[in-house]
This record gives structure tokens, sequence and C-alpha cells, in this order.
């Protein structure tokens, strides 16, 4: 039976926690930052991509692991845990619209063209993306990488004498390869709406990173303008903290640059009365700026993912009410050739974190 809509979120909290309650160590609940705080507030582990792949893998005891996220993330989850364990997502159509700007047969038909470019190519896809890219990159000697990790990723590729194809997000890729001294001129960005493998190859010799054109909307829609609107507002001693999904213009205008993890860990470690203007997703902002009032926590401008918006404290209580009564709902599944070469990547990026 689908609960009440109009259900008050009083109650909905408190048929959560009596579900928690009653499962124990059967259930596991990951939640990613971007998530409604009723959510993170009853979730078993809150972080970024990067710190709830390793979470997922390490929860081999529990029956059941109920991911509060964009879906990708979930997959991730399926991937890397026990077989006999069930992964549930409370509502699988919430996908990651960057995950869905790279589709296999662009990628196949970009790797075959690089190839015959006589470099040595390693493929590098953002956790951002579909299973089967994942398995591509397992196929293929590459890697997953987070934007937690995404430089040291980058930068094995290249102390192997290799050029990394990094996709989906292009923005993501420019930033790290910044950070590691490679200049936009020594970048080469593949277009896959474009006939580009009948492009003559000679632009990619002597590049050093291969870019693919995608991008996340919640982060490139702050602009430079922003930071100076928030500095008019505020101050010009306020700090700067961004994503590394930023648009470069952006990022090279902030104080500070990182993951979501980074982001909290070092508005965390701030002195009070430190001022600060975050530059993602707004939930995650808000959240910081209530538990940190002896700061000033300011989004560099209100803006937030619709997908995460999609799980809801009611869709994500339906999840587990239905797993208590043990009715029937759809499990979180991959493609089981693509969960296999897909985990060989996620594991090479594991090992080099």
């Amino acid at each position: 039976m689908t609960l009440d809509a109009n259900m008050p979120l009083q109650e909905i909290n408190g048929r959560i926690a009596a579900v928690r309650k009653r499962l124990g160590k059967d259930l596991v609940i990951l939640a990613h930052y971007y998530q409604n705080i009723n959510i993170v507030r009853a979730a078993d582990f809150v972080g970024d991509s990067l710190q709830l792949a390793q979470s997922a893998s390490r929860q081999t005891d529990a029956k059941y692991i109920v991911f509060c996220a964009v879906s990708f993330m979930a997959e991730m989850a399926r991937m890397l845990c026990q077989p006999h364990q069930k992964v549930f997502h409370p509502d699988l159509a919430a996908k990651c619209p960057l995950a869905e700007m790279a589709v296999i047969s662009d990628v196949e038909r970009a790797w075959e063209f690089l190839k015959g470019t006589g470099r040595r190519v390693i493929p590098v896809v953002y956790v951002n993306s579909r299973a089967d890219l994942k398995a591509f990159c397992g196929k293929n000697g590459g890697f997953v990488c987070t934007s937690a990790n995404a430089g040291k990723a980058m930068d094995f590729v290249l102390s192997q004498g290799a050029v990394p194809l990094f996709f989906p997000d292009e923005n993501l890729g420019r930033n790290t390869a910044h950070t590691l001294g490679i200049k936009d001129d020594e970048m080469f960005l593949w277009e896959p709406y474009t006939d580009m493998p009948k492009t003559d190859p000679s632009p990619i010799a002597g590049k050093k990173v291969i870019l693919w054109r995608g991008f996340c909307y919640v982060h490139v829609a702050f602009k430079p303008s922003d930071i100076d609107d928030v500095k008019r507002t505020h101050g010009n001693d306020i700090k700067i903290i961004v994503h590394p999904e930023c648009v470069p213009a952006v990022v090279q205008r902030s104080d500070y640059v990182g993951s979501t993890s980074f982001i909290k860990s070092t508005v965390e470690a701030a002195p009070p009365g430190s001022r600060w203007a975050i530059g993602t997703e707004i939930n995650f902002v808000n959240r910081l700026r209530d538990d940190h009032p002896d700061k000033l926590i300011v989004p560099l401008k209100e803006w937030g993912c619709r997908e995460m918006a999609r799980v809801t404290p009611l869709r994500f209580l339906e999840v587990l009410e239905n797993i208590v009564n043990g009715k029937p709902q759809p499990e979180v599944a991959v493609d089981p050739d693509h969960a296999k070469y897909a985990k060989i990547a996620l594991e090479r990026m594991l090992a080099i974190t």
C-alpha cells in the first residue's frame, strides 16, 4: 500500500526510527551529503562518492543496504557489496544528468579513434557515470575516480607515460589537470556530439590530457559574478570555497577548491567567527550552516540538485517498511558482466586512494 503523501514529517521520522530499531544490524543506510536533512540524520554513513564507496565495500554483515543518493551511487554499492546482500534505492529514476552525458557507444567510438593515433591512452571515468562505462575502464586498464581522488588517478596515468582520457566531466578534468601544472593548450577536448573520428588526429599529438565535453548543471551555475556579489555583501575577506566541478574561472578566483568531504572538513576546522561562501549543492551548504552557528556560512548561490531531491523522506520510509513487511520491491541491479569489470576499475581506484 502506498503511503499517504500528506503524512506529517514528524510521523515519517518516527516511523523511520522504528524500522531502524527493529532491523538493527541487518540494515545499513548510506546517504550522500546532498540529501534531505531528515534522511542524513537517519543514515548510518554520510559522505561523498569516495567515502560512500569505501563504506559500501565494508558492510559485509548487513542483509539490507539502502542507498539514498542518485542511482549510479546505488549501483556502485551493488558492485562493491556481497552477493547475498540486497541493495535498495528510494527512487531508481533519480539519474545524475552528468552521468548521462557519456554513453558507451560514444566512448567506444572515441576509444577506437584514440588508439589509432599511436598514443598510449588510459581511460579515467568519473564516478558520476553509468555502470557500463566503469566496466569499459575495467576492461581497458583504466580507473574510476571521484572528485576527492581525481588528482591521484590522473597523476598515476601520467606517471605511466600515458595520456588520460578523462570523462564525462570536463571541468573536473580541466581543474585537476591545472593542479598538476598542465596548461589548457596541453589538453584536447573531445566533442561527443560531433563527428570527431573523421577529424585529423594531428591536434591530439603532444596533448597531455584528453577531456570529454560534459558538466554538472549544479556546479556550472556558479559564475565569477556570484563571487563579486557575495564579496559586496559580506566583504572582500570572506573565504570562497567551491567544488572542482565548477568552471575554471570560478575555481581560479576561489580560496579553496575540493570535494564535498574536503569542503566539510575545511569549514569545520576553521576558527569561530570565520566567514565562508560555499559553491556547491544548497542542502549541504544549509546543513553546514546549521551545524556551525559560530561561523558565517552562506551559499555562493542557492542552487540544488533536482535528482537528489527525488529521494524524499516518504519514499525512504516506504522502502524501509517494505523490507520489514516482506513486501516485494525493485532491487538495485547491475548487469553481471558490467559489475565484474566495473568492480575492477573501482578496486583500482580504492587501491590508489
